[in-house]
């Protein structure tokens, strides 16, 4: 086990939750990414949480007391939550690895971030507490960050109090996909990837390509004053 295999672990378990068949529709519903509290990430969505029931513990070792490790033992995966005003994320994510995947490197290196799944300033503006942690190649972190990341964030949108699930564009990052930009055509990147989703999701190309052309949008768009 090394952090390639643990970057690895990340993208495959919250894949797996996600294609789970959910409901008397059986539809698939995104993992969440930021929430206001765990007893939402305990209980909901329901039926997930029935069938595969999680445990959140204080991550041991933690600077501040502000992560916790999410576990679900019926497949196979856990995941470090960290609270919003917690800058001290990176430690505690190496001691994550180490005390819960036996990683037992002595840094995280420079070429890798500890990513909010979820923009953290964005969580804040939403008064969300808790942000989904992984590893990413820097690269990556950095395109998020700067373009669709930083652009809904600016704009403000979303209703205060409620969790947020994956979205296209996250779903991407997951996956070491960099950022769509507004106004330009979709990357080969990009496009094999929405290849793939189509293929694992059983959804359309053109309609998986027209949600991140409409996330852009909304990103974009800013209220008026």
């Amino acid at each position: 086990m090394n952090l390639s295999d643990i970057m690895t672990l990340e993208r495959t378990a919250l894949l797996q939750e996600y294609l789970l068949p959910l409901g008397a529709a059986a539809i698939n519903v995104p993992p969440y990414v930021a929430i206001p509290d765990f007893e939402v990430l305990k209980t909901t969505p329901s039926d997930l949480r029935l069938r595969f029931p999680i445990t959140v513990e204080p991550l041991v070792g933690s600077k501040n007391g502000r992560s916790f490790v999410q576990t679900c033992s019926r497949l196979n995966y856990k995941f470090l939550w960290t609270h919003v005003d917690n800058d001290n994320y990176r430690d505690d994510y190496l001691a994550y690895v180490r005390n819960h995947h036996h990683v037992m490197v002595d840094a995280i290196p420079q070429n890798l971030h500890v990513d909010h799944l979820f923009s953290r300033a964005r969580a804040k503006n939403l008064q969300l507490s808790f942000v989904r942690m992984i590893l990413l190649r820097d690269s990556i972190n950095t395109s998020h960050g700067a373009g669709y990341e930083r652009a809904r964030t600016q704009g403000r949108i979303g209703t205060v109090g409620n969790q947020r699930g994956l979205d296209e564009i996250g779903l991407m990052k997951l996956c070491g996909v960099a950022s769509p930009c507004k106004g330009s055509l979709l990357t080969p990147p990009i496009r094999a990837h929405l290849q793939a989703m189509s293929v694992l999701f059983g959804i359309p190309v053109s309609e998986l390509e027209q949600n991140v052309y409409e996330l852009m949008d909304v990103a974009a768009f800013r209220p008026k004053p």
